[in-house]
């Protein structure tokens, strides 16, 4: 008998637990997103703040909307992307999409695309003209990163891709370069800006063809009350599209060079 109550309080705790997710109101979003990522998300180092396209655009849309916005610390994205998912992030700033993430969270409008690049050394025997061209070559990309489905399936089917997580993403580089691995896949601005401070311009080369183009979005934890802001949150994204202010945006960055 006992058990049996214990069971229902249980029950009604848990049921009251979730009835709650999405459901109320938002009173602060607790945003966080990747520390490396140009121009999408960035930290100068582990303990500043994000600045990019992506939470320059959220603190400027929440604002809108009266909602406080509270910065979450430098972690790794798997942990980032693992919090979103519990609810203990409210929104992620930037992400590409992806058959399991549309499952698991809220999308917002696409805000931008990105090409992701094959980076190669200029020594490296012929210039691989398609992924195909790539089987066979020992491949590097930044730990967790995933290049949207179409590529990942490709890669998992017939690729070999090396993915260890070293804090520092000119590591991915140097590698490259002391022919360690013989190409690195990656976005294709971050990889020309790591070329940059590597000083490898006449060592690394960007092919001049794309391994995939992917939309970036803002991601909404569904077990949060501020996924309740998302319809909102897309109105206000659309007129900053349609009035050409995010155009705008992404061209500061990209006047900037990856300085932050």
């Amino acid at each position: 008998m006992f058990s049996t109550a214990v069971g229902v309080v249980l029950f009604g705790l848990f049921t009251a637990s979730g009835a709650h997710a999405g459901t109320g109101p938002c009173s602060a979003v607790k945003l966080n997103g990747s520390g490396v990522w140009f121009p999408v998300s960035m930290r100068k180092d582990a303990t500043g703040s994000l600045n990019g396209v992506f939470p320059d655009l959220a603190r400027d849309i929440l604002s809108t909307l009266d909602v406080p916005v509270e910065e979450g610390p430098d972690l790794p994205w798997k942990r980032v992307l693992t919090l979103l998912e519990n609810g203990q992030i409210d929104v992620l700033a930037g992400a590409y999409k992806t058959g399991e993430r549309l499952e698991k969270f809220g999308y917002s409008h696409p805000v931008m695309q990105e090409e992701v690049g094959v980076f190669v050394r200029n020594s490296l025997p012929g210039r691989p003209g398609s992924l195909d061209d790539l089987k066979g070559l020992r491949g590097i990309a930044p730990f967790g990163a995933s290049f949207g489905e179409e590529f990942d399936t490709f890669a998992a089917d017939n690729l070999a891709i090396d993915r260890q997580p070293y804090d520092d993403f000119r590591t991915y580089m140097h590698l490259l370069m002391e022919n360690k691995a013989d190409y690195l896949v990656m976005a294709r601005r971050d990889g020309l800006m790591l070329i940059r401070e590597a000083g490898a311009e006449d060592l690394v080369e960007a092919l001049p063809w794309s391994a995939t183009v992917n939309t970036l979005h803002f991601l909404f934890s569904r077990a949060t009350p501020c996924i309740d802001l998302l319809h909102s949150f897309n109105e206000e994204l659309q007129r900053r599209i349609n009035d050409g202010e995010l155009d705008s945006l992404i061209k500061t960055y990209d006047l900037s060079e990856g300085d932050g």
